[in-house]
């Protein structure tokens, strides 16, 4: 059987790509969310000392 190694290296890449990206955008909810916390940590605070 013949068959196109660079084809098949192609979408091998494309797959790892593709995984790769849905595993960051997957991430960024939690990263933003995470970001989102600490900022209200940080208002809290400072409302504090502003009183």
């Amino acid at each position: 059987m013949k068959y196109n190694a660079k084809g098949q290296n192609l979408i091998e890449y494309a797959l790892v790509a593709a995984l790769v990206s849905a595993a960051v955008v997957a991430m960024s909810t939690y990263v933003f969310r995470a970001t989102q916390a600490t900022q209200q940590k940080i208002h809290k605070e400072f409302r504090k000392f502003n009183k």
